[in-house]
């Protein structure tokens, strides 16, 4: 089953989810007050000793307890059957744990040997490089103890200069790939696929995951073939990184979620370019439920139904889930001037300070009827382009969640949310009435006072068609008041912080 979106989809952009190390975690070995020229003198000298016979003794003493915990284990006394699911579930969630499992005990490898699915995970990256031999007999050990498993292969060739290898690997899981459900890819340039694919005719009954990227370096020099060669009946997840369209040109009557974007590696302005009129194509075929498009733009020709003087808008009547990330806003906007969305339920956009897509929406609301959560990247919160923005909102009352990550001027301020907080008396009519969700990420000047006022404006209402803020998520916002937070907990139902 296809999971809802929901208020936690909202400002959570992958690519701004940054670590920050934790305070005190750095040590500063040249601290003076660790510094002792001196030589020690004996008295200090055997207490050391002493204390470094009893740290000796007490690591003996642990390996003894550990020693008689391991014997009385509960889980020594688990059924082989039982100990086989949850190997299943472990290894599912880490590939490199089967290898640790085998060397606990004869009984655990014994078990191990004995359950076919934890073998089926096949899996080349960069530390295989310089080792293909070892790979390959890896590969054909895992090939035979998976035995009719559904097979997970992930190949990345991008380090394997010599052709070669891509061969050598390809012509072993070639007889295999009848029962492969999840296969990814990823190449340098189109010989390369194209050697791939000459091998992976298998593909296609049971492949439920594909995942195509060819290096951007190469991806535009030569010209694009289907990587698939048979109808797939049970492929629903699809993701091609700077691939084109042209590499699915098969039926998918299953598919649910496609990915479209330039390699996640290159840092160049440029944009991969998709037909219109076939990326149309295929979301009308398929009953298409999430559609994310990053740093693309559309190609057009003379024959599009858009230049027509009465354009027909093309209903796509399962699509609940649209992403557009670094896609410019003329290409966001042909997108919704071409399509009707009656089940679209969240939209989460970054596309610069041009809010001519937003205008649109506003202008034809019947379009996106279901339409509920707004996430919003890149935008402009202050000076005359909150005037747009604001006028567009105001035309779409039925948002319940609103999320604002990465504000175009480094800063949110203050205004949205004074119209947040504002009443029938300031703008005529409440902004966005049935607003429940508020989330932010790396918003630097967010406080959270803002945020209270609108939580207390709300609250305090006396329309009954205006919501109380239930959801409140704030993430990488490193100006936020402790205190603040304290007391938007004590007011909102849910509230993240992060």
């Amino acid at each position: 089953m296809d999971p809802t979106p929901s208020y936690h989809d909202l400002a959570a952009w992958e690519d701004l989810n940054l670590l920050v190390p934790e305070a005190g975690a750095v040590e500063d070995h040249d601290d003076p007050r660790h510094l002792d020229p001196r030589q020690p003198p004996p008295e200090l000298v055997v207490l050391d000793q002493s204390i470094q016979e009893l740290e000796e003794r007490l690591a003996d003493l642990k390996a003894q307890r550990a020693k008689l915990l391991d014997e009385r284990a509960l889980i020594g006394r688990l059924p082989p059957e039982l100990l086989s699911r949850i190997f299943e579930l472990g290894v599912g969630e880490s590939f490199d744990l089967l290898p640790t499992l085998n060397l606990v005990s004869a009984k655990w490898r014994a078990v191990a040997l004995s359950t076919p699915p934890l073998w089926s995970y096949i899996v080349l990256d960069a530390d295989w490089a310089w080792r293909i031999p070892a790979f390959l007999g890896r590969m054909r050990v895992y090939l035979q103890r998976s035995q009719a498993s559904k097979l997970f292969i992930d190949l990345d060739f991008r380090q394997f200069e010599n052709p070669a290898n891509v061969e050598a690997v390809m012509a072993e899981a070639e007889p295999h790939l009848w029962r492969c459900y999840s296969f990814n890819v990823s190449v340098i340039d189109w010989p390369r696929l194209r050697q791939v694919q000459e091998h992976a005719s298998g593909l296609g009954p049971t492949l439920e995951d594909l995942y195509l990227c060819i290096d951007s370096s190469e991806s535009e020099t030569h010209e694009p073939f289907s990587f698939l060669t048979q109808p797939c009946p049970r492929l629903g997840y699809v993701v091609l990184e700077h691939a084109p369209l042209d590499c699915i040109q098969v039926p998918l009557p299953s598919l649910r979620h496609l990915h479209l974007l330039r390699d996640h590696r290159c840092h160049s302005s440029a944009r991969i370019s998709y037909p219109f009129h076939e990326l149309v194509a295929t979301v009308t075929k398929s009953p298409l439920k999430c559609l994310k498009l990053r740093s693309a733009l559309f190609a057009l020709d003379a024959s599009e139904e858009v230049f027509k003087a009465s354009p027909c808008p093309t209903e796509l009547r399962d699509l609940k889930d649209l992403t557009f990330d670094v896609v410019d806003s003329g290409s966001i906007t042909l997108f919704f001037e071409a399509t009707i969305l009656p089940a679209l339920e969240i939209l989460s956009v970054n596309s610069g300070e041009d809010l001519q897509w937003l205008r649109r929406i506003s202008l034809t609301p019947s379009h996106f009827p279901s339409l509920r959560l707004l996430d919003l990247r890149n935008c402009n919160f202050s000076g005359p382009a909150l005037v747009p923005l604001v006028r567009a909102l105001h035309h779409l009352p039925q948002i319940t969640g609103l999320g604002i990550s990465s504000p175009s001027t480094g800063v949110v301020g203050t205004r949205i949310f004074d119209m947040l907080a504002a009443g029938p008396d300031i703008l005529g009519q409440w902004l966005l009435p049935r607003l429940e969700a508020l989330s932010l990420q790396n918003c630097v000047d967010i406080s959270g006072h803002e945020l209270h006022r609108v939580v207390l404006a709300r609250r305090g209402a006396a329309a009954p068609e205006v919501a109380n803020i239930t959801y409140l998520k704030v993430s990488q916002c490193c100006s936020l008041d402790p205190e603040v937070l304290e007391r938007l907990t004590s007011l909102v139902d849910t509230v993240r912080s992060f």
